[in-house]
């Protein structure tokens, strides 16, 4: 693969991972404007891999109060175990419908507007009232159903963790930090059932290439990460929101 190619699926798979504005209208982007090669499943592992490998740094402290067993580490984990479990159940029993229908510009395009409009009305009427710590169960069901239509491409899995914790009452850095701690689990499983197909077929493996790959999303990523956090008290959702709604109605006329 090129090295322009590496770098480009990198960045967009570091930026896109975690801020809330779709990685697939990204990526059906990226394939209507050029002639983009397929990359491969070995290469998507490499990049997701890297994704993780960001956020667990970022978070060390997190992930070191959840293997030390504190009052908070127990929160974290059992926040992290209970609001996945809708994900891979739901994404069982719709990836054929979402496979046949749901991945054409149209579908994608409407849904990465339809939720950048449902961000911001969240956001513009939150009641921040909640704390991570006093997370309960249905809640946390709650947030685990709405992660699970990330299933849909266009709808962001970031963006929807991030409105539906802010629509219980959570802070934005809270929201966040949900979302962030959730996509350890989700970006873990992705990858093990594309490790799994990459195992079962016949694929070339491209050493070069996926530890470049992997690199670069590692950087990407833990920027991003950085970066979101650090300014959105001060650029808020607005932002992102506006680059939805630009990129949906791009997607929808081309």
């Amino acid at each position: 693969m090129e090295i322009i190619n590496i770098f480009i699926l990198s960045f967009i798979q570091g930026v896109t991972e975690f801020l809330p504005i779709s990685s697939s209208a990204h990526l059906v982007l990226l394939s209507e404007l050029s002639n983009f090669p397929d990359q491969g499943l070995g290469f998507d592992i490499a990049l997701h891999t890297g994704s993780l490998l960001a956020i667990l740094i970022y978070f060390k402290d997190e992930i070191k109060k959840i293997f030390a067993m504190t009052d908070d580490g127990r929160h974290y984990l059992k926040l992290m175990i209970f609001t996945s479990i809708p994900l891979p159940i739901i994404g069982i029993i719709f990836i054929d419908y979402v496979s046949l229908y749901m991945r054409n510009i149209q579908p994608i395009a409407i849904m990465t507007i339809t939720f950048a409009l449902a961000l911001y009305f969240t956001d513009k009427n939150r009641k921040e009232s909640k704390k991570i710590i006093n997370c309960s169960y249905s809640l946390m069901f709650f947030i685990g159903l709405m992660q699970a239509l990330a299933i849909m491409p266009g709808v962001s899995r970031a963006g929807v963790v991030i409105t539906a914790a802010l629509l219980v009452g959570f802070t934005r850095k809270d929201s966040i930090r949900i979302s962030f701690l959730l996509s350890i689990p989700a970006i873990f499983m992705a990858s093990t059932y594309q490790t799994v197909q990459f195992l079962s077929a016949d694929e070339v493996i491209i050493i070069k290439d996926y530890i470049l790959g992997f690199l670069l999303s590692f950087v990407f990523s833990y920027l991003t990460i950085r970066l979101f956090i650090s300014t959105i008290n001060k650029v808020t959702f607005s932002p992102y929101i506006i680059y939805r709604i630009v990129l949906g109605t791009i997607l929808l006329i081309i």
